[in-house]
């Protein structure tokens, strides 16, 4: 058994698949539009819309489409593991164009960097680089 998340971008699949590939890169793996599903479920106007895409991060499956039904995100972050500092730091700043931090992207007791921001779709991101020898270490009082 799996499980994989699914996201809804109320018409901004194309563009958040663009990002995503560009960034991290992702692999797109399948991809159909409306036009060439159902009928009964194609949106007015939305023949071009994405109906079902699935994408490849790494080792991780993320599904997505432009379905109408979702009301936004909340509830959920995606936590992304980064084996270099320099890689997040790209993966950060582009993720953080037309969005916006959380929390910086910083050492921690945790981890050699750790950050979270929200893209323009509304998705967080949780970065991540386990470089051990560059982690802050905590004092206790």
């Amino acid at each position: 058994m799996t499980v994989q998340t699914y996201l809804f971008y109320s018409g901004r699949c194309e563009e958040a698949i663009r990002l995503y590939e560009e960034v991290f890169p992702a692999e797109v793996l399948f991809l159909v539009r409306y036009k060439d599903g159902p009928p009964e479920l194609m949106p007015e106007g939305g023949e071009n819309l994405i109906l079902h895409a699935t994408l490849r991060i790494g080792d991780t499956v993320l599904n997505c489409s432009d379905s109408f039904d979702a009301a936004g995100f909340s509830g959920f972050a995606l936590l992304t593991h980064v084996d270099t500092i320099a890689k997040a730091k790209r993966i950060f700043t582009s993720l953080k164009e037309g969005g916006r931090v959380r929390v910086p992207l910083a050492g921690s007791p945790w981890a050699a960097r750790y950050g979270i921001v929200e893209d323009r779709f509304g998705i967080v991101w949780k970065l991540q680089v386990d470089e051990t020898e560059e982690r802050v270490q905590v004092v206790e009082p």
